[in-house]
């Protein structure tokens, strides 16, 4: 699974850029990573991997193919660079939750998946990227596996399994869960054609998205838990 570590802040202010000069930069000259990275999570979200090509991303971000070769190597090497600009975030997200020794183990769980419906919400195009990428065997999918799931998943596990072990919770596999959480409530967010056809709004703004986010949460964490025995008062 994966986060953010931002908390009812969804976004990051910082210092107004200086205006760029005239025409495109030179190599190594004017380069701003982040507008670059997430340009490219724009382009590979709309066309796909295989639909995009470094030219066409130059002409939609005003910089020359030549920088964006010379910074990235290969068409491949920017859609790394670009999942890796935001999944680190996430990921760093969901290891300061559940690594954190004051929370209960419920709480941390609760908390994850807020952090993640903020994510989604924050960067939709990483969903609409996973659930494509998700159904084609490639070296991009197995990186996003093996760079971010997979080392999280024990830490999660952790909380997860202990919470059903004490009885908490109901059952249910870690990949159940992953699935649920990482996909599902985002596609309000990613899937806007489909949320217009529905009359859905998703919510805007920092503290919209954090209330929306902890409603969903509730809603998952209540059909986890395992109801009260009877004849005991729910604490």
């Amino acid at each position: 699974m994966t986060g953010t570590n931002t908390g009812g802040n969804a976004l990051c202010m910082g210092a107004t850029p200086a205006p760029r000069k005239r025409g495109r930069p030179r190599i190594g000259q004017g380069l701003d990573d982040a507008h670059l990275l997430k340009g490219a999570l724009d382009a590979f979200a709309e066309k796909g991997y295989d639909g995009m090509s470094l030219r066409e991303l130059g002409r939609r971000l005003e910089v020359s193919h030549a920088l964006l070769t010379a910074r990235y190597g290969s068409k491949e090497g920017l859609w790394f660079a670009a999942l890796e600009y935001a999944l680190g975030h996430a990921a760093q997200g969901w290891r300061q939750t559940v690594e954190d020794p004051a929370l209960d183990d419920l709480q941390a769980l609760r908390l994850g998946i807020v952090h993640q419906i903020v994510f989604a919400a924050s960067f939709p195009q990483v969903v609409r990227i996973l659930n494509h990428e998700g159904g084609v065997d490639s070296d991009r999918i197995r990186f996003v596996v093996d760079r971010f799931v997979k080392p999280l998943r024990p830490l999660v596990e952790v909380r997860l399994n202990r919470l059903q072990d004490a009885g908490r919770i109901r059952p249910l596999p870690y990949e159940v869960l992953h699935f649920m959480v990482v996909h599902g409530p985002g596609a309000l967010f990613a899937n806007t054609v489909e949320s217009d056809l529905l009359g859905a709004h998703p919510p805007a703004g920092d503290h919209a998205v954090w209330r929306h986010a902890e409603a969903v949460a509730d809603a998952i964490i209540f059909g986890l838990a395992t109801p009260p025995a009877a004849g005991t008062t729910p604490k």
